[in-house]
């Protein structure tokens, strides 16, 4: 992730210049400067990877700080914004010469901003890498559990790494995520998308709800025409800001796949597929497999899991592997009752670890996060209470 700086006369266009910033994604802090500024940079760790310096009317006092940060750190990536359609020849002169390297128009569109970025990241290694931390979980058909297993997952995750997890409920038509954790949510999903252009860590922040698990939720639609301003490219915006503001965004996306999300999907860590053993369920699963591997995307980030899943099951797996050429990731043992209680009360499943559907939503959140479960380390000890190590 990248460290990033905004440098403005104006604050209500810095506060746009920050929120462009964080939908794309690849920042983790951002740093603001009001110009003409009473203190400046004096170090190179001072100054960020990438700096956005609003020109404005008068653009001598943004040159001048953009020439002060390229001295004291030759290797930031100084971009200037400006009203400017075609800056003049002696502008762009003068703001080469003043350090910047890109010159992008306003208003901000953050797609553009972030190809930039990942262009810029690609020429000058500026971070080592972009931090993956989105999962986003379909469904091959309706009623397989996709909500089911989001939520379990969301709440595994928070609990057995400690860290900030944010669950994302895109469901359509509605939005069952707040239902199934019994949350009374003051924003929703519509309050995100009707203020794009605003949107940074701290408004985002706000429009979460916190779960008692540690798990912090953006409420789904509560009404289907939520859906008609919400693109996937929006969606991608939203996406986006939560990852610089969490450590794991689970994305639950419900059973709604078109080419549109094919960029949305790229963003992902990994792309989990929930299906049952079932012909329809199987049948559908195949052909969204198919799509998503025309459109390039990367099959090993694809995982499968199998929910409801008996033994007697196992047969017609074996032969949906073979032709799929993928296998299952992770079977989830068939509980009916304890699954219909938990939706019934709005709560996550809350068995012991020793529970064979939680302990296997328990593994799965480690297999996610990319940490290592660890067995007890004395015989005798509560099982399921584990220690959990980076993977190298």
């Amino acid at each position: 992730m990248l460290t990033a700086g905004v440098a403005s006369t104006d604050g209500k266009s810095a506060a746009y210049l920050l929120a462009s910033l964080q939908q794309t994604g690849l920042v983790q802090s951002v740093v603001e400067w009001d110009l003409p500024a009473a203190q400046v940079p004096d170090s190179p760790e001072s100054v960020p990877d990438v700096v956005l310096v609003e020109l404005g009317r008068d653009p001598s006092a943004p040159l001048a700080f953009a020439a002060h940060l390229y001295r004291v750190r030759p290797s930031v990536c100084i971009i200037s914004c400006s009203t400017l359609q075609q800056p003049s020849p002696e502008l762009l002169m003068q703001a080469m010469r003043s350090g910047v390297r890109e010159f992008l128009p306003q208003p901000l569109d953050p797609l553009s901003l972030r190809d930039t970025l990942e262009r810029l990241i690609k020429e000058r290694p500026l971070a080592q890498s972009v931090a993956e931390k989105l999962l986003l979980i379909m469904g091959a058909k309706g009623g397989v559990g996709t909500t089911t297993v989001a939520v379990n997952l969301g709440v595994q995750l928070a609990q057995v790494t400690q860290k900030r997890v944010a669950l994302l409920d895109f469901g359509r038509p509605l939005g069952h995520v707040s239902l199934l954790l019994d949350l009374q949510t003051r924003f929703a999903l519509r309050d995100a998308i009707e203020n794009l252009d605003r949107l940074d860590n701290h408004f985002f922040g706000g429009l979460l709800t916190t779960h008692k698990s540690g798990l912090h939720v953006l409420a789904g639609a509560s009404h289907p025409d939520v859906w008609q301003g919400a693109s996937a490219a929006a969606l991608a915006r939203v996406m986006n800001v939560a990852q610089s503001s969490a450590d794991f965004v689970v994305a639950d996306l419900g059973s709604f796949h078109s080419s549109d999300w094919t960029p949305a999907l790229r963003l992902a860590r990994l792309i989990i597929l929930v299906a049952e053993t079932d012909v329809p369920a199987l049948w559908s699963l195949e052909r969204q497999l198919g799509v998503m591997r025309s459109a390039g995307l990367d099959p090993e980030r694809f995982r499968i899991i199998i929910n409801r899943w008996h033994r007697s099951d196992e047969e017609a797996l074996e032969a949906f592997e073979k032709k799929v050429q993928q296998p299952v990731f992770a079977r989830l043992p068939n509980d009916f009752r304890q699954v219909s209680e938990a939706v019934n009360l709005g709560t996550a499943l809350s068995r012991s670890n020793s529970d064979p559907l939680v302990s296997r939503f328990r593994k799965l959140a480690f297999e996610c996060a990319g940490v290592q479960q660890e067995p007890e380390a004395k015989r005798g000890a509560l099982l399921g209470l584990f220690t959990f190590s980076a993977k190298s």
